[in-house]
């Protein structure tokens, strides 16, 4: 690997961190930076989320679980025993969207293609600028979960 300045080193630890889940120690071997460094650089900088935070809402959202529960399927359809209890992941996650008071946007997403094929029956016109503010809004609500 080349030699890369600190900065690229900590974006890919913070990668490594927070979207792979790998530990502090797994990564200071992997892009040769000490554990220390590590620690410090996952309290975040001023005025941005700690990398434990982040980390925990990248595992609970919902394409991330159902990556795991694809996942566990796949062990199970191989003949494996499966590394996750399902039926607790679903309850969890089900709870969490409870709790959070937004409604996810898969269900947003199933809701309007519901309500555009319906309409397309209606008023086709009408339809087709619906349809355009349903994506606006969706690629709104997914950059407000990202």
């Amino acid at each position: 690997m080349s030699v890369l300045s600190n900065e690229k080193k900590r974006a890919i630890a913070e990668r490594l961190f927070v979207n792979d889940g790998m530990s502090c120690k797994e990564i200071s071997t992997q892009i040769d930076i000490s554990e220390q460094t590590l620690s410090k650089w996952r309290k975040g900088r001023t005025g941005e989320k700690d990398w434990d935070a982040r980390r925990a809402e990248v595992i609970s959202a919902p394409h991330v679980i159902k990556e795991i529960l694809l996942k566990e399927l796949k062990l199970v359809a191989e003949g494996e025993k499966p590394n996750v209890d399902a039926d607790a992941l679903a309850k969890i996650s089900k709870v969490l969207e409870t709790v959070s008071g937004k409604v996810s946007v898969q269900i947003i997403l199933s809701v309007f293609k519901e309500f555009d094929n319906w309409m397309a029956e209606q008023d086709p016109k009408t339809a087709v600028l619906f349809t355009e503010y349903h994506k606006r809004f969706l690629i709104y609500r997914i950059n407000q979960e990202g």
